[in-house]
């Protein structure tokens, strides 16, 4: 949030900081229901995608459910910019990435994401707690990110003449092999938009180690900074007792 003293009057300053609260404060009660939400309504979108001998009914049922789970996290994020108020500009700034989920039905599953990143139990706390609120909204994002990029394996490669990814089971399988370069010889894409998806899978498997990382070493060198400021005065030598008694 940019609050610049030289942009706006106080007034209007102080406006858009309480109503900013308002809406931290909203998010903070509806973090909990929303996350369950999300997790509901992931189980029925992969229900729809993934279970295609299920009966008509069942699928339109799991369709149903997500639509209107997703009407929900709508009608939540207009609730909150009414709130926001005088600070609706910084709102809807700040929350850029919960807006394109929202309105792009593709990445819709990344909404877990955004509401495990809102709990109340990650937001507030020590240093050490929020690198827990990173590895925790990490670990999602992967398993996000590699549902998707399944998913995408899997409607371009289904039909394609010699495809060995022919199920949702199948690309999955395959997306968690791909992201820890394990790799497994007998599913591969065989499209030309199916290896692209692969290569970005790749790609963000380095990253994702990269941060990882990057989270460790931060975390061990905080614990050996603690360590160093509690340890006990090093104890003097026979020659510092001397030298003060000279």
């Amino acid at each position: 949030m940019d609050t610049r003293a030289d942009d706006r009057p106080l007034s209007e300053q102080s406006d858009a900081d309480s109503s900013l609260a308002r809406v931290v404060r909203w998010e903070d009660l509806t973090a909990w229901p929303l996350f369950a939400a999300a997790v509901v309504m992931l189980g029925a979108s992969t229900w729809v995608v993934a279970v295609q001998d299920s009966s008509v009914l069942a699928r339109a049922a799991a369709a149903l459910v997500a639509v209107l789970l997703w009407l929900g996290f709508i009608a939540d994020y207009l609730v909150r910019l009414a709130i926001a108020g005088a600070a609706r500009r910084e709102f809807v700034r700040s929350r850029v990435f919960e807006l394109v989920t929202l309105v792009l039905p593709f990445i819709r599953p990344l909404l877990i994401v955004v509401y495990v990143w809102r709990l109340p139990v990650f937001r507030y706390g020590s240093p050490a707690k929020q690198r827990i609120r990173y590895m925790v909204t990490l670990t999602l994002f992967t398993l996000m990110f590699v549902y998707l990029a399944s998913w995408a394996v899997w409607l371009v490669e289904r039909n394609a003449a010699g495809a060995t990814i022919l199920s949702f089971d199948d690309a999955l399988f395959w997306g968690f092999t791909t992201i820890t370069t394990v790799g497994y010889g007998n599913l591969v894409p065989i499209t030309a938009l199916g290896r692209i998806i692969a290569v970005g899978l790749m790609l963000g498997g380095l990253v994702v180690i990269g941060v990882t990382s990057a989270t460790v070493v931060s975390a061990l060198t905080d614990r050996i900074r603690q360590a160093a400021s509690h340890e006990p005065p090093a104890r003097p030598t026979r020659r510092d007792r001397s030298d003060r008694s000279e």
